[in-house]
């Protein structure tokens, strides 16, 4: 899929993509697994710990007790002077009492006469918990109507929310057929840490670079590009934003590049090729994208890793910057697989590209200077 285009920026512009994976925290849950991106997201901002044996039972159903005490540090709410929720199975000397005080404090658990702090819950009680905890707000052109959610069901504002906001998703299992949302289906401990995840990692905002601005790029190759909007080559209702990337000492037209915020998603990539960026957006942390090779067995894969990086790029200090890998494999010119290739893209509000990292975490593209027009 990835091939190199007219240019290194080109090329860096429309591959776009991350640092090479560290190595699995939990012996259990693999660079392959589908929720790995969230588990160890979880894992490095301290909210979550396997178990001594080095594992972290993803499969194994979470208990509201440990949902109870990861919100609490995820919230970051205090643990005195909380409210005595009176729960019949919550006595004051159980061992996460302040941590269910606390959420029942905050008035993300509600009154009740027990709190089951060994059950699990459901996917449907997991939207209500999680909107309230975050005040997710409605975005009305990321709505879905589900199958199995009726607009009378208790539960169908907050599975709306997080929905709207990529936090958690449906089932299809015919193209072209509605979506199931399976509202009454417990939770194991990878599927909830997965929608903390995202909840946590929720970044909205302007990630298209200023009209205002034309941007200057360097390569590793000593080579220099300007990237500056093309107010004649816009789509007809407006939104696709189209960039003339030139290079810098010669004046020739390297690409055209675009820019797409609509419809629920975020494109970045070349318009003349058929390779670009996709995320859903807001963004949020996981993998957006994974199909195989169905004769080899191998993935093609788009994730985000972080929506809140600091970096230091071209003497400028960057903070909320998304960073989003891509993973694709490499054949021979036999057409024999090779091996897999990554590449880091890093986006920051306003700037949109403002630089790419090959496999090996080495910048090969970087945005040098941003000057008004």
């Amino acid at each position: 899929m990835k091939k190199i285009v007219t240019t290194a920026l080109a090329f860096a512009l429309t591959v776009s993509l991350t640092m090479p994976a560290s190595a699995a925290k939990f012996k259990d849950v693999s660079e392959q697994h589908s929720l790995q991106v969230e588990i160890e997201y979880l894992a490095n901002e301290g909210i979550i710990n396997g178990y001594s044996d080095g594992t972290f039972k993803p499969n194994a159903p979470i208990a509201k007790k440990h949902i109870a005490a990861m919100l609490v540090k995820v919230l970051e709410l205090p643990t005195t002077n909380v409210q005595n929720p009176g729960y019949a199975d919550v006595p004051t000397t159980h061992q996460y009492y302040k941590e269910i005080a606390a959420v029942y404090t905050a008035g993300i658990f509600g009154k009740a006469t027990h709190f089951k702090p060994e059950s699990s819950i459901s996917r449907a009680f997991m939207a209500k918990i999680l909107s309230t905890s975050f005040n997710l707000k409605s975005i009305a052109q990321n709505a879905v109507t589900y199958r199995d959610v009726a607009k009378t069901y208790e539960f169908y504002t907050p599975i709306q929310l997080v929905t709207m906001n990529n936090v958690a998703q449906g089932y299809r299992d015919v193209e072209g057929q509605l979506p199931d949302f399976k509202p009454n289906t417990l939770l194991t401990r990878a599927h909830f840490s997965a929608f903390l995840a995202r909840a946590m990692s929720l970044k909205g905002g302007n990630y298209k670079p200023d009209t205002n601005y034309s941007y200057y790029y360097k390569t590793v190759d000593d080579e220099n590009y300007m990237m500056t909007y093309d107010y004649s080559d816009v789509n007809a209702n407006g939104v696709t934003d189209y960039w003339n990337l030139y290079n810098a000492d010669t004046g020739e037209l390297a690409s055209k590049d675009l820019y797409i915020m609509e419809s629920g998603s975020w494109v970045q990539g070349v318009q003349s090729s058929d390779v670009a960026t996709f995320s859903p957006y807001p963004f949020t942390v996981g993998t957006k994208h994974n199909s195989l090779n169905d004769e080899e067995g191998i993935a093609q894969r788009t994730r985000v890793l972080n929506t809140n990086e600091e970096v230091r790029v071209g003497g400028v200090n960057y903070s909320e910057v998304v960073v989003i890998e891509e993973a694709w494999p490499v054949h021979n010119d036999r057409g024999q697989f090779v091996k897999i290739d990554t590449s880091t893209l890093y986006v920051a509000k306003d700037y949109g590209v403002i630089g790419v990292k090959d496999t090996r975490g080495y910048w090969t593209t970087w945005l040098s200077k941003r000057v008004a027009r």
